[in-house]
C-alpha cells in the first residue's frame, strides 16, 4: 500500500508578486520625493533666513560705516578750515558721524558672514578708528594753541591718512564689503534657481508617472477604473511639486533682494565718493593755507594739494534710507515660508499611507496557490 503523495508547497501568485514589487517601488520613490523636496525647501529657507538675519545687515552696515567715516573726516576738515575748531574742536557732526560709524561696525561684527577674514579686518579697523580719533583729538589740541596751527594741521593730515591711505580704514572696509557681498552670492547659489527647477521636479514627476502606470495596470488587471487611494497619492505628489515651485518663488525673491542691495550700495558709494572728494578738498585747502608755504611739509603734501578732485551729485540720504528699508522688507518677505517646509513632508507621508492602503487590499486578494 503506497503512502499518499505530499501536497505541493503553496507559492505566491504572480499577480501578488507583481503587486508587492509595485508597492515597494512606489514607497521607495515616495521616500526619495520626501528627501528631495525637504532638502530643496530647507536649502532655500536656510539661505533666506541667513540673508535676512545676517548677510543683508552685514553688507549694508559696512557701507554705512564707510559713509559715516568719510563724512566724519569731511566734518573735521571743514571745522579746521573755517576756524571753528579753535572754538568747538572737530564739531558735533564729527562726533555724531564717528559714533554712527562705531554703531555700524558693532552691527557688522555681530552679523559678519565673512568668517575669520572678516573678523580680522574688523579688528584692524577698530584699532585704526581709535588711532584716527586720537589723532584728530591731538590735532585739535595743537590747533587751538597760538603758533601751533601748522602742527595741528599736520596731525589732521596724519589722521586723514589713517582713513584714506592704501591700507587705511576705508580700504579695509571696502575689502570687507566685497567679502560680505561675495558671501551673499555664495549663499544664494546654494539654493534653488530656475535652471535647477526641472531637476528638483524630476523625482516627483517620476513618482506621478509610476502612480499613473500603476493605475493603468490595476484597471487592466481588475477592470476597475480608479483606485481612489492612488488618485489621492498622485494629487499629493503633485502638491509636493507645487511646494517646490513655491520654494523657487522664494529663491527669486532672494535674487531680487540681492539686486536691491546692489542699488543701495551704488547709492551709498556715490555719497562715499562725494564725502571723500569734499573732505580731501577741504583738507587740501587747509594745507595750502597753513603748511605749503612753511618749510618742511614736503612734496607729498604739495602733490596732494595740487590734485584735481571731482565728484558727481550723490544720492540723497532719504533715498538711501528708503532703499535700505525696502531691502530689509524684501528680505523678511523672502524668508516667510508660509509653512511650505511642513507641507512637503506632510504630503509625502500621506502619500506613503495612501499607496500602502490602496495596494494592500489588492495584494491580500492574491495569497497563495499550489
Amino acid at each position: 500500500m503506497t503512502a499518499p503523495a505530499e501536497a505541493p508547497p503553496l507559492r505566491p501568485t504572480r499577480t501578488r508578486v507583481r503587486l508587492v514589487r509595485t508597492l515597494v517601488v512606489l514607497l521607495a520613490t515616495t521616500l526619495v520625493v520626501l528627501a528631495t523636496a525637504l532638502g530643496a525647501v530647507l536649502s532655500v529657507l536656510d539661505a533666506a533666513r541667513t540673508v535676512r538675519d545676517h548677510t543683508t545687515e552685514a553688507v549694508l552696515e559696512v557701507a554705512a560705516a564707510r559713509t559715516a567715516l568719510g563724512e566724519a573726516d569731511l566734518a573735521a576738515s571743514e571745522s579746521f578750515r573755517t576756524g571753528e575748531a579753535k572754538l568747538a574742536g572737530p564739531g558735533q557732526d564729527f562726533a555724531n558721524d564717528l559714533a554712527g560709524a562705531s554703531q555700524s561696525l558693532a552691527k557688522v561684527a555681530e552679523a559678519n558672514q565673512a568668517g575669520a577674514a572678516g573678523t580680522g579686518i574688523l579688528q584692524v579697523v577698530a584699532g585704526l578708528v581709535a588711532a584716527y580719533s586720537g589723532a584728530v583729538g591731538q590735532a585739535d589740541a595743537h590747533f587751538r594753541q597760538p603758533g601751533n596751527e601748522v602742527l595741528g594741521v599736520a596731525d589732521l593730515w596724519y589722521a586723514s591718512r589713517l582713513l584714506h591711505g592704501p591700507d587705511g580704514v576705508l580700504a579695509q572696509l571696502t575689502t570687507l564689503q566685497r567679502l560680505e557681498r561675495a558671501e551673499l552670492d555664495h549663499q544664494l547659489e546654494d539654493g534653488m534657481g530656475p535652471a535647477l527647477l526641472p531637476w528638483w521636479l524630476l523625482v516627483p514627476a517620476t513618482s506621478v508617472v509610476l502612480l499613473a502606470g500603476t493605475q493603468w495596470y490595476l484597471w487592466r488587471r481588475f477592470r476597475r477604473r480608479f483606485n481612489l487611494q492612488l488618485v489621492g497619492a498622485t494629487a499629493l505628489t503633485v502638491g509636493v511639486g507645487v511646494t517646490l515651485a513655491v520654494a523657487l518663488g522664494l529663491q527669486l525673491r532672494l535674487d531680487d533682494v540681492r539686486a536691491r542691495i546692489d542699488t543701495v550700495l551704488a547709492d551709498r558709494q556715490s555719497r562715499i565718493t562725494a564725502a571723500d572728494v569734499a573732505g580731501q578738498t577741504e583738507l587740501a585747502t587747509l594745507l595750502a593755507r597753513h603748511c605749503v608755504p612753511a618749510p618742511g611739509c614736503g612734496s607729498t603734501v604739495a602733490n596732494f594739494t595740487a590734485q584735481p578732485r571731482f565728484a558727481a551729485t550723490p544720492a540723497g540720504e532719504a533715498a538711501i534710507d528708503a532703499g535700505t528699508e525696502d531691502v530689509l522688507a524684501r528680505a523678511r518677505d523672502a524668508a516667510d515660508s508660509r509653512g511650505i517646509e511642513y507641507l512637503a513632508p506632510a504630503f509625502s507621508i500621506a502619500t506613503l499611507g495612501l499607496i500602502a492602503w490602496g495596494l494592500s487590499r489588492r495584494i491580500d486578494e492574491y495569497r497563495y496557490h499550489a
